[in-house]
């Protein structure tokens, strides 16, 4: 008996030192009251988590949300591929002594989707555009582009051990989400997402007292919950929102 309250003790201080912890206020570089910020219920849209700060814990980080598909320059110092056995072991595993994931729905972090305008130039001239960039040529003039911005919030994950952790391959955190159903239970909503084609991927980590920010939808939906992020043993903060009940039967 005494086993389990001093256990119990231990887990109890290490929450309320979690709680203690001062993480970022994110200031995002485009004024948000300017610009059009757009709702949506597709849980897909933004599959990949992409890394957008990585380094020391400090009180306040200027950012922006910016896609870099499968490498990022920011994970330049993280990314690992010596010992791939037991990298990829690690991640199979993802028990972790003294990581966090806290959840800021307070902060707003939209997430930019770019497409290429094709109302403004003509179809001929588009074409030539795409067969010089695909050729490797810079353009002396750019394809005119469509911004759409879509609500989101920073997810920050920090690193309290004395060791390196594997949390992500490529430009990808393995966040996975989960909401509470009609029946109050616990259900993974969304996986991590894997790329298409592995050749070249290598496994990045966090290193100790470091953090990592990836910035996530507020989806909306005809039902209303709770949702929590999870990355193998690792839980975050639980936080209000809503999504299409399809989700839970898919």
């Amino acid at each position: 008996m005494k086993k389990y309250i001093a256990l119990y003790f231990v887990l109890l201080s290490c929450f309320l030192w979690s709680q203690n912890i001062k993480y970022p206020n994110y200031s995002y570089k485009e004024d948000v009251n300017n610009i059009n910020i757009m709702r949506t219920d597709d849980i897909f849209l933004f599959d990949y988590k992409e890394i957008q700060y990585i380094g020391p814990l400090v009180k306040n980080i200027s950012i922006e949300y910016v896609e870099n598909d499968q490498h990022n320059k920011l994970l330049s110092q993280n990314y690992r591929s010596e010992n791939f056995e037991a990298l990829n072991d690690e991640f199979k595993k993802r028990q972790y002594d003294d990581l966090h994931i806290f959840v800021d729905t307070s902060q707003m972090t939209p997430l930019t989707r770019i497409n290429f305008d094709t109302t403004k130039i003509k179809l001929a001239e588009y074409y030539a555009k795409i067969d010089s960039l695909n050729a490797g040529f810079e353009l002396s003039e750019k394809i005119p582009e469509i911004v759409n911005y879509y609500d989101g919030f920073p997810v920050t994950l920090y690193n309290a051990e004395k060791k390196e952790r594997v949390i992500g391959f490529g430009n990808n955190v393995a966040l996975e989400l989960e909401g509470l159903d009609n029946e109050h239970q616990w259900k993974k909503i969304h996986g991590y997402r894997k790329y298409p084609c592995s050749m070249g991927i290598q496994y990045f980590v966090l290193k100790p007292q470091e953090i990592a920010t990836v910035f996530v939808l507020r989806l909306s939906g005809n039902f209303k919950t709770k949702f929590r992020y999870r990355l193998g043993n690792t839980i975050s903060n639980e936080f209000e929102g809503s999504i299409n009940d399809k989700y839970f039967n898919d």
